[in-house]
């Protein structure tokens, strides 16, 4: 009998050891339609059109460049590394992630984007 209590001591490193892996394994598993988002709702544009996609496309890209340089700027003085984190970093992360669900969006509606436009020219 102690002599089975014994063996199972020696398994419990190596099961948590296969539980961690699993766990692990689980976690970097994605599909690619999926995003994950911490500051927008998934489902935030499901109800708008291509055009309503474009124009608020348009001002989360600005958004996101403004947020941008205003962290550069930040970052170019004393402490501003710090200063940047606490004042921008957490809007700049938001408008990345809404723009990543504008994309998923517009690309689960076909939209025309500037990558799927097609010239309407003939190359000679």
């Amino acid at each position: 009998m102690a002599e089975r209590k014994v063996e199972i001591r020696n398994l419990r490193p190596a099961l948590f050891a296969s539980w961690a892996v699993c766990v692990a394994l689980a976690a970097c598993s994605s599909t690619s339609d999926s995003t994950m988002t911490v500051f927008a709702a998934p489902g935030k544009y499901q109800y708008h059109n291509c055009e309503q996609l474009a124009v608020v496309m348009k001002a989360a890209t600005a958004r996101q460049k403004d947020l941008k340089g205003l962290m550069d700027k930040a970052e170019r003085g004393a402490a501003g590394a710090f200063v940047s984190t606490i004042a921008y970093k957490t809007d700049y992360l938001a408008a990345t992630e809404d723009i990543q669900l504008l994309e998923a969006a517009t690309r689960e509606k076909n939209c025309l984007t500037s990558e799927t436009w097609r010239s309407n020219t003939i190359i000679r």
